[in-house]
């Protein structure tokens, strides 16, 4: 085959673009880390990284959706652990009322109640970011109303939510919530913290009957029926406050699991598309060398002629 002048240059300048375009790969791989840097670059490991990075995505929203609902559980501890100090007071004075106590004494006995009424009223309308806590998804209004009497004293609670609660994922396909609701009158799978028609319980009827006893001096009914009733109550906010527990406990290894699936993911696009930093160097070195081999034989090469031989 006949070989022009003119191939020999064409052919070396090719050969320096392609150790050129390498170098220059080979560059950014050593100063950013990455061997991966555009899907050109392994379209297989592109595809693995991309769906691996939109898992990570996933798991920083599960995290968020987490990390809400530990707040909520929080303030709903803090809730319930007011409500059960309220009714261990209550319960005191319940089994202090007897024949033995004057009728000053009881009277001073129910204003103590009364006021502790008062403070369980404000503790159901508790708001958190805004939202009424117990009211369910009706969260936009407060979730219990009070009736009152002449003398200013309240004589009735009423629900005002719902028995529906939020959720949020905290995986693929698992939901979990920290929401309680204020009452459940029997149509709600969800226990109501205030009053629960299934359990024949309402926190509000049972200390404003103690109350009235107290007025009235009724310490016969207090003992038979206030003392059961009010124990009752303080077992009810226990229950709570165990179930809140358990619910932290939940958030916790969720929180645990999804640390666990990033650290993995994190491993797997590190491998998958990071560099071997050594042998990457030594690549790189190589076609240095080369580059510099292909200039020097160019160089001699081009500055040969047939005028060389001519003498």
């Amino acid at each position: 085959m006949r070989v022009s002048t003119q191939m020999y240059p064409q052919s070396l300048l090719n050969q320096l673009n392609k150790l050129t375009g390498q170098q220059q790969t080979l560059q950014n791989q050593v100063s950013t880390g990455l061997r991966v840097q555009e899907a050109s670059d392994d379209p297989a490991a592109a595809r693995k990284m991309i769906q691996w990075q939109t898992d990570m995505s996933g798991l920083n929203q599960f995290r968020k959706n987490i990390a809400a609902q530990q707040d909520l559980a929080k303030m709903n501890h803090g809730l319930v652990q007011s409500l059960n100090s309220i009714s261990s007071r209550v319960h005191e004075l319940a089994i202090k009322s007897n024949d033995t106590q004057s009728p000053e004494t009881l009277n001073f006995y129910a204003e103590e109640v009364n006021s502790l009424i008062e403070r369980a009223s404000e503790l159901v309308n508790t708001r958190f970011h805004g939202k009424y806590l117990l009211a369910g998804t009706a969260e936009d209004s407060p979730a219990f109303s009070f009736e009152r009497n002449e003398d200013g004293r309240i004589i009735g609670a009423f629900y005002e939510g719902n028995g529906v609660i939020r959720s949020v994922e905290s995986s693929p396909g698992n939901q979990v919530s920290a929401q309680w609701i204020g009452a459940n009158d029997g149509t709600s799978e969800e226990p109501g913290l205030i009053q629960d028609t299934d359990l024949e319980f309402d926190v509000f009827r049972d200390l404003i009957a103690f109350r009235d006893h107290l007025l009235s001096g009724d310490t016969k009914l207090i003992l038979e029926e206030d003392i059961g009733r009010l124990e009752q109550v303080e077992d009810h906010f226990l229950h709570f406050m165990h179930r809140s527990g358990a619910v932290q406990t939940r958030l916790e290894a969720s929180i645990g699991s999804l640390n666990d699936q990033e650290l993995a993911l994190t491993g797997m696009i590190s491998r998958e598309g990071e560099v071997d930093m050594a042998e990457t160097i030594v690549r790189l070195n190589e076609v240095q060398y080369a580059y510099q081999a292909a200039l020097q034989s160019g160089a001699k090469i081009m500055n040969s002629s047939l005028m060389n031989y001519l003498r």
